[in-house]
């Protein structure tokens, strides 16, 4: 339990912190300076177009935190002594294993890119503007 919440701690007050609920000051992108709008304030559901322009940062800034979590997860793991990823890359390094470090470094590649796909079709889902006619 420990090692998920060393990972998972830091990303989520920062995830928190871009979606305030009182008025804390920031970039007008917040959740707060985003309601009193008057086209929100005249939907049926106020909240939910709130959420839909404040959830942009918050898709960019989780998809980040994803490639973190891949990255720090090897300090994690071999702090804990948890046998995964992190171990083998540390072995691999210890003794000059190439092949390893190399099919590593390939899988990580390929994590980012699809995060960052997943990352990009989100925004198409959330935001309308995205979407052509």
């Amino acid at each position: 339990m420990l090692p998920s919440i060393t990972l998972a701690l830091f990303q989520t007050t920062l995830i928190m912190r871009l979606v305030p609920f009182r008025d804390a000051g920031g970039p007008p992108h917040r959740l707060h300076q985003v309601r009193p709008s008057p086209w929100i304030e005249q939907a049926r559901r106020p909240l939910r177009p709130a959420l839909k322009n404040t959830l942009i940062p918050v898709i960019t800034i989780t998809g980040l935190q994803l490639g973190s979590i891949i990255a720090f997860a090897i300090i994690t793991e071999t702090v804990f002594q948890w046998p995964g990823m992190g171990s083998l890359v540390i072995q691999a390094i210890t003794f000059g294993d190439i092949p390893v470090l190399s099919a590593y470094l390939v899988l990580v590649s390929v994590l980012f890119v699809t995060i960052n796909l997943v990352v990009d079709l989100l925004y198409y889902f959330v935001d309308p503007r995205l979407r052509v006619g």
